[in-house]
């Protein structure tokens, strides 16, 4: 009996493998996917700090100017991931805060004056609004540097350089 399920068993396994059917060629799509950012992006800027220039250490004495001691450059770090331009698109007078403002005859605000800048980057530098400075295909930090006429009374001024990536 034992010999009869043997054979029965060896009929049916070679059975199934005469009548099975071939396996098929089979293809599959391995998929890929890529994120690229901007051509370059800025990281949060550090704010610089101008001081009143007595020593004529900046290109209009008695101005306030972050080239002078004291003064700090404001900086931002730019990332690229090719060649670009970095261009200063503006620099502007944003606000005044008087030191000792007179409720019954507050003093107009200052005018802006003349404002002027140089970005530097290890690389380059450049001056002025509407000149351009070259970027790497790195990681860099920019610094920012300003001065204006000479202010007009005590108080806080405020003022904003605008940096631009020029493909």
């Amino acid at each position: 009996m034992i010999r009869r399920l043997l054979l029965t068993s060896g009929i049916m396994l070679a059975g199934a493998v005469a009548f099975s059917p071939k396996a098929l060629a089979q293809s599959v799509d391995v998929p890929f996917t890529a994120n690229v950012g901007p051509q370059c992006s800025f990281a949060t800027p550090i704010p610089g700090t101008l001081v009143l220039d007595s020593g004529g250490n900046s290109p209009l004495p008695g101005s306030l100017t972050s080239l002078a001691p004291g003064g700090i450059s404001g900086q931002v770090d730019v990332s690229c991931n090719t060649f670009a331009y970095l261009e200063i698109t503006d620099a502007r007078f944003v606000s005044f805060t008087p030191t000792n403002p007179d409720p019954f005859n507050p003093p107009p605000p200052p005018p802006p004056g003349f404002i002027d800048v140089k970005v530097s980057t290890p690389f380059d530098q450049t001056y002025g609004i509407g000149n351009q400075i070259a970027l790497d295909q790195t990681n860099q930090t920019v610094e920012v540097d300003m001065w204006t006429d000479p202010p007009y009374e005590a108080g806080i001024y405020e003022y904003a350089v605008t940096l631009t990536i020029v493909p």
